[in-house]
């Protein structure tokens, strides 16, 4: 199959998934008028981190809508991480697309997005799609499968906080089988997850490192590739970047409104 068929047949699925969600629906979540979170899992979406995001930030008091955003085609990492690129650039696209629409009908709520390993590329896409005057809030990465040289000035002009990369040089996903398969953007560059982002000067001040240390081990974080989604982690670490600033005033500019279901999958979102 050639390289544009492929892709075709790649936005085509996404496509229906997406229609199949839309025509299944959702309906709107009253947490969502206090902001949103939106927490991405890695290749294959195994499920790492997403019981314990809702358990952390809930625990740490966060009181808007946490939705869990899947953009797996294949269910395998291997193949998500290769040939699944252009899927997840589409459902980075779309969650783009989504974020702009609920931040029209929630103009004063805060959006945020949690990735770990291969959907922080989802992420960043994301930010890249969203339309001002909408923005993204902050964003955390953990453990990136993302290049380190990615260039983030695109993603930047819409997030209004930071970029938070926590890191470990010790991480045997990304030293490992990253290191032939490539990253999510295609290139063989260490990953962010591995030495965090090399940004340019202007952007140092947006985009912080944050890089494994032995005092994270109290709460799950042993610098390897999926604990940095342990609920203490999430509870008393990543939380602090979400909870400031949801604010209880945040009130709707349309009182209901149906939101798109899937997300680049078959099972779409789930809260």
């Amino acid at each position: 199959m050639s390289s544009a068929k492929q892709r075709g047949w790649v936005a085509g699925l996404c496509v229906a998934w997406v229609m199949a969600g839309i025509l299944a629906g959702c309906g709107p979540d009253p947490r969502d008028r206090f902001g949103r979170t939106y927490y991405i899992d890695g290749a294959g979406n195994w499920g790492f981190g997403v019981a314990e995001m809702q358990e952390g930030l809930r625990a740490a008091g966060y009181p808007g809508n946490i939705v869990n955003w899947r953009w797996s085609l294949t269910l395998n990492p291997a193949l998500d991480q290769t040939v699944g690129r252009p899927a997840a650039r589409s459902s980075g696209a779309l969650l783009g697309e989504e974020i702009t629409a609920y931040r029209k009908d929630y103009p004063r709520a805060q959006v945020n997005i949690i990735a770990l390993s291969a959907g922080t590329g989802v992420a960043v896409w994301a930010c890249e799609n969203v339309k001002p005057p909408a923005t993204v809030h902050n964003v955390i990465l953990l453990g990136s499968s993302l290049s380190s040289r990615y260039d983030m000035h695109k993603a930047m002009k819409n997030i209004d906080g930071k970029v938070y990369v926590y890191y470990s040089r010790s991480d045997p996903i990304l030293d490992g089988p990253v290191r032939t398969l490539g990253t999510i953007d295609g290139t063989f560059d260490d990953s962010a997850g591995l030495v965090g982002l090399r940004v340019s000067p202007d952007l140092r001040d947006r985009v912080v490192n944050i890089p494994w240390s032995s005092k994270y081990e109290r709460y799950g974080w042993t610098g390897s590739h999926t604990d940095c989604t342990s609920e203490p982690f999430v509870r008393m670490v990543l939380s602090k970047h979400i909870v400031e600033g949801a604010s209880s005033q945040a009130t709707p500019a349309v009182a209901f409104r149906q939101v798109g279901g899937a997300a680049g999958s078959p099972a779409g979102r789930t809260r």
